[in-house]
């Protein structure tokens, strides 16, 4: 079978680990903020790591503590979930239509930055500038720079008090139960967010992968140029097909499809009879019936895609 329903990055970093050498939780903690200092270019004193994507969010979210909380989307729907878990008057923005929708003062904003399923790059300055006439805190999630090598918010970060920026490292570090995310704001902010967490809240066995995971120096470069090359190769065979009506010009490791004639749950019966698994999008939002996602995968998915697509 050919699958392209995993968003974690297919490429494996090259990892040699010794778990008996692994560290106590307090020093790893302070080794592995040091590598993504390194990594990242932003100063461990504006991180804070967190133990997995949904603990992050929700931490961030009862920590900004507003009444409304606008989510551009389609958006990661673990974001509007703890959004109404927590009370907040969940507001959604169409991305497809109009990102410059108002909102209220003083809200939570919430942008995916490559965004979810379309892997869309957005330019944010006229947004950010917006978001401050609004007193907005705002939190962009960057799960899905790295595979595109876009350029990261952490510049505004010394200008704009409010912004958080969540990463899940999971996905492109390859590990899909790596349970640790990071979010990058100003001291003043981790600081303040930093009051209501625990100390020791990682496993030392996760910290060590991704210590060497970040130790693969190469990793990110690779990933980057066969990610592009190989997206390039699933864009053409699709746009080539006679049921695909458009697709999003994406950044990322994901493509969102409009199909033509045909609907997405008959067209995902028709490639499961020829070895190909793909996503159906509809329980996200400003999806309908006629979208269906793809992850970007080997060249030899892309080669079993394109032979099932031929078949039919």
């Amino acid at each position: 079978m050919f699958d392209f329903r995993s968003e974690v990055n297919f490429l494996k970093p090259d990892i040699q680990i010794d778990f008996n050498e692994v560290c106590d939780e307090s020093t790893c903690y302070q080794s592995l903020l040091s590598q993504l200092e390194q990594r990242y270019k932003i100063k461990q004193t504006n991180i804070e790591l967190f133990n997995g994507f949904s603990s992050s969010i929700y931490s961030l979210l009862k920590y900004l503590n507003s009444k409304f909380c606008y989510i551009y989307s389609p958006c990661n729907l673990e974001y509007k979930q703890a959004s109404n878990n927590l009370g907040y008057e969940t507001r959604l923005i169409n991305r497809f239509e109009n990102i410059f929708l108002p909102i209220k003062d003083d809200s939570v904003v919430v942008f995916m930055n490559p965004s979810f399923l379309d892997g869309t790059f957005y330019e944010l300055d006229k947004l950010f500038e917006y978001w401050a006439s609004k007193n907005a805190k705002v939190i962009i999630d960057e799960t899905l720079i790295d595979f595109c090598g876009k350029t990261s918010c952490i510049k505004y970060l010394t200008e704009y008090e409010n912004l958080f920026i969540v990463k899940d490292l999971s996905k492109f570090y390859a590990r899909k139960n790596l349970n640790i995310a990071t979010v990058f704001a100003s001291e003043k902010s981790i600081k303040s967010l930093r009051k209501y967490e625990p100390q020791n809240k990682i496993s030392s066995f996760e910290i060590k992968y991704l210590e060497e995971a970040l130790k693969d120096k190469k990793f990110s470069t690779i990933t980057n140029s066969i990610y592009i090359k190989n997206r390039i190769e699933l864009e053409k065979i699709l746009q080539e097909h006679k049921f695909v009506d458009s697709m999003f010009q994406s950044n990322s490791n994901s493509l969102l499809i409009r199909l033509k004639n045909i609907d997405s749950n008959e067209f995902k019966k028709k490639l499961s009879k020829n070895g190909v698994i793909i996503n159906t999008c509809l329980e996200y939002d400003f999806i309908d019936e006629y979208f269906v996602s793809f992850y970007v995968g080997s060249l030899n998915n892309i080669k079993g895609l394109k032979k099932a697509l031929n078949a039919f």
